[in-house]
């Protein structure tokens, strides 16, 4: 492995591990024993937030020209299918964590409802991505960037 590519991964591991740790603290608050409906909002707004913006740093970061996908393509032909399909997925990924968010401003409770259900789709959604996306980077580089969950 060059050292560019060195460098590049371990970029990569940085977004993920971030992305992971806000994954934790929505799940965190998804565990928040029952209180105050207007703490665990506010709480939940923001780890939403987080998970979004860390979610739009990692498409950032794998999509870029050059980038990790573009790498792949190049260094491992043979994982162009499951490939497409990883990336194909973050569209998705960003409309759940969008209405997520759009859940979460609503002013009524009874429009809130639906979060903890949104929540834990995202999170499992997220999850399975990034165990594929680090499947992938082994099986072409391996080089395990951590962290499954």
């Amino acid at each position: 492995m060059d050292a560019d590519l060195a460098v590049y991964l371990d970029k990569v591991k940085e977004r993920r591990s971030e992305l992971g740790e806000s994954m934790v603290a929505l799940q965190a608050v998804l565990d928040e024993p029952p209180g105050d409906p207007e703490h665990w909002l506010q709480q939940a707004r923001a780890a939403a937030a987080e998970v979004r913006t860390d979610l739009a740093e990692h498409i950032e970061v794998t999509e870029a020209s050059g980038g990790l996908y573009d790498s792949l393509r190049a260094e491992a032909a043979r994982l162009a299918g499951p490939l497409r399909h990883l990336q194909g997925e973050h569209p998705d990924l960003v409309a759940l964590a969008d209405e997520l968010i759009a859940v979460l401003d609503r002013p009524a409770a009874d429009d809130r409802a639906a979060a903890p259900a949104l929540v834990k789709e995202l999170l499992r959604r997220l999850s399975h991505h990034r165990q594929r996306g680090g499947d992938l980077i082994f099986e072409a580089y391996q080089v395990d960037v951590g962290g499954t969950g």
